[in-house]
């Protein structure tokens, strides 16, 4: 299966979506109130995915114009389903732990994990990334959403 051409279609559909979420204000109703609104969050994901689909998109479709050789990392292998059962289990075991070990514990480890099976061996990009974005999540519904994760419970 050519990954190319997925990847332009889903870019796609996200970039629909998003444009859906940005432009419509009766998707929201009670929600959490904070200075920044009730949509601001989703507003902002919407905008950030929209960047990012579009980068994906414009470098498949750049490939896919010019007619470039699909490489091995561009064929996804439908032989069996063993990834996508780990890759559950691993949000399983992390929706399992967040309870108890709280959002900042989990996170990085879970963050780990996927990358592992997704073939990352850069682990100093990929340690520095499952720490840095965790804290800063956990910062940012705090101090500009008012929301609280959850933390440890021992």
């Amino acid at each position: 299966m050519d990954r190319r051409k997925i990847d332009v279609v889903l870019s796609t559909f996200l970039i629909i979506v998003s444009l859906i979420i940005l432009t419509n204000n009766n998707l929201v109703e009670g929600g959490a109130e904070s200075d920044l609104g009730s949509m601001f969050l989703p507003r902002v994901v919407a905008g950030l995915i929209i960047l990012f689909s579009a980068t994906i998109a414009i470098q498949s479709l750049m490939k896919l114009s010019k007619g470039t050789k699909i490489e091995d990392l561009e064929l996804i292998s439908t032989d069996g389903f063993s990834g996508i059962f780990i890759y559950i289990g691993i949000f399983i075991v992390y929706w399992l732990a967040v309870p108890y070990v709280g959002f900042l514990v989990a996170t990085p480890f879970i963050m780990i994990a996927v990358a592992i099976l997704l073939g990352g061996r850069n682990w100093v990009p990929i340690i520095a990334m499952s720490v840095i974005t965790p804290v800063l999540i956990d910062y940012g519904s705090k101090e500009f959403l008012r929301v609280y994760l959850p933390t440890w419970a021992f």
